[in-house]
């Protein structure tokens, strides 16, 4: 067997192995030009016939080398004409400032992802190999990366997938050699201004040479017994969702924080991670930083909240810590009121439904059992009422007191959570605040022996999603 039939043997059994394509897909490839990429194409155009695949190159011309970036693009399209492979190129400016390399990566990628939709792209392959891996794991290292973290590039992560990853870059270039095939080289990866470059041509083969022959190896086999390990933890922290009271919607995420200080921290950072992605989609922005952050605010008093990545938000408010979208922590309208003259059967208030009803007696199984139901003395109360949500100064006799109390104290002592607290509605008469919805009716309109004539009103929070218990098995 030939170097070119052993690679293509391996490559597709590493393929196969992950899943990482199936018959039909439109598969998007990074192509630049360089070794890499070239490999990963010619490989995937062998694979091309059996699968029935459609390819789709993509490649961006960033100008940098003048001439040589030119030169490149006319490669990578002489090159897929020549195998009939569609080619699409884009030419991009950087900024002048920063870095460059991190720059050039997110143009690729969100140009990449861009074109999935209009080009029925199912998976974008990237040309990553062993020695990428290497870099990434040692990179991460000294950046102080946790177990996620140095599990490095994985074979397949959402669409994106790496069928070079257990390649060396000395056999994609073996590859190619019996290929017949040429490569593009950047002068730009032998810069050291870079840290991934002085990785590369610095630290590693210092390493290779004094310490390790074999650390491309060791390293590559780290990150997948790092991979194996995070996916452990995951699966546990699964389990432990599902065993506690766990409550998720599409919204948010809520749990008793006796659950989490229950957790070692290992598995505390596994469950925020977790509930992060639930909210975000993916997990690839949640940092151990932010771990540090949550758990600063666990022992906090009242509520606290921080902030996360892609507008989330983890909030401690009192005996739960909640993982939520930011705007649904906005402050609503305080001038957002609603007079009603007189009673009304059913009427809607910011994202509460408000029912009324003139009852002559209560039911046997009334308000204690339902806190988003009221019964009031009718004749107590005086029309019009406005329905409206807090303001500073209020006050009311809260049921069962005899004097007033600051309405501020009041949901304090009931532990509101303080970003709950602008949303409650207040509904008051031409006198008083008579219900703080959900919470407490007025002692002054409250119902005694001598009422002839009940209000029963009701407000009922419409949700947006139908919250779903972590806890009910799959």
């Amino acid at each position: 067997m030939d170097i070119s039939q052993a690679f293509m043997q391996d490559f597709e059994a590493f393929v196969e192995q992950h899943k990482l394509i199936q018959p039909r897909d439109c598969i998007l490839v990074g192509f630049s030009g360089g070794p890499d990429s070239t490999a990963l194409l010619q490989a995937l155009s062998h694979l091309r016939p059996k699968y029935q695949i459609n390819l789709l190159a993509a490649h961006v011309n960033y100008g940098l080398r003048g001439a040589d970036s030119d030169a490149d693009e006319r490669f990578v399209t002489e090159f897929c004409f020549a195998r009939n492979i569609n080619i699409v190129s884009k030419k991009a400016q950087l900024p002048h400032k920063g870095n460059l390399q991190s720059h050039a990566r997110d143009v690729r990628s969100q140009w990449f992802g861009s074109l999935c939709k209009p080009y029925r792209v199912q998976k974008i392959a990237l040309g990553h190999n062993r020695n990428d891996q290497a870099e990434t794991v040692l990179l991460r290292l000294i950046r102080g990366a946790a177990t996620s973290g140095m599990k490095g590039i994985l074979p397949h992560a959402g669409s994106v997938i790496h069928p070079l990853l257990p390649f060396s870059r000395q056999r994609l270039e073996g590859f190619l050699e019996s290929e017949g095939l040429s490569w593009r080289t950047d002068s730009s990866n032998a810069e050291t201004k870079y840290s991934r470059n002085r990785i590369r041509h610095e630290l590693l083969p210092w390493i290779r040479d004094n310490m390790n022959p074999d650390i491309v190896d060791r390293l590559y086999e780290t990150a997948q017994v790092f991979a194996q390990t995070d996916e452990v933890l995951n699966q546990l922290v699964l389990h432990r969702l599902q065993k506690h009271s766990v409550v998720m919607s599409d919204d948010q995420c809520k749990l008793p924080l006796q659950s989490v200080r229950n957790l070692s921290p290992v598995l505390r950072f596994y469950l925020y991670r977790s509930l992060y992605a639930h909210l975000n989609g993916d997990e690839k922005d949640f940092y151990g930083a932010h771990f540090d952050r949550i758990e600063q605010i666990l022992d906090a008093a009242g509520s606290k909240y921080i902030n996360l990545p892609g507008d989330i938000v983890a909030v401690k408010q009192y005996d739960d810590l909640l993982f939520c979208r930011a705007d649904s922590l906005s402050p609503v309208d305080a001038e957002n009121n609603r007079e009603i003259s007189t009673l009304r059967n059913r009427l809607l208030f910011d994202n509460y439904r408000i029912s009324m009803k003139k009852i002559k007696k209560l039911p046997t199984r009334h308000s204690f059992e339902n806190r988003h139901v009221a019964y009031m003395d009718f004749d107590k109360v005086t029309f019009p009422l406005t329905l409206r949500h807090r303001q500073q100064g209020d006050r009311f006799i809260p049921f069962g007191m005899k004097h007033h109390k600051k309405l501020h104290d009041f949901l304090i002592d009931e532990k509101v959570p303080r970003f709950d607290r602008d949303k409650l509605v207040i509904i008051e008469d031409a006198e008083k605040i008579i219900w703080v919805c959900g919470m407490r009716v007025d002692q002054r309109v409250a119902v005694d022996d001598n009422t002839r004539s009940i209000l029963m009103v009701s407000a009922d929070r419409v949700a947006s999603s139908r919250p779903r218990s972590a806890e009910r098995k799959k």
